[in-house]
């Protein structure tokens, strides 16, 4: 079943096009931003990645800061910042 062995699937889950359709940016960018180790999507055991709300976020939140020009290190390093300050 999708997301039942996810704690977080309560807070909602997304496919891959829904996300894009929600955020307005490209498959093969969220999916550089999985490799880079920014987002973990849960998967299906099909191996359909499934976002949850908090990715959504996080993964607008990526590309705002990709589109002011800092590169995937940087960040990796504001994420990992923000994440110590919660």
């Amino acid at each position: 079943m999708i997301g039942r062995n996810n704690p977080r699937h309560s807070l909602g889950v997304y496919t891959m096009g829904v996300v894009v359709r929600l955020t307005g940016i490209e498959a093969h960018r969220i999916r550089r931003y999985e490799e880079g180790g920014l987002v973990q999507p849960s998967r299906t055991n099909g191996r359909q990645r499934l976002y949850a709300d908090h990715e959504i976020q996080t993964i607008r939140h990526i590309a705002e800061l990709e589109d002011q020009g800092i590169n995937m290190p940087g960040i990796k390093a504001i994420l990992e910042i923000r994440r110590d300050e919660r």
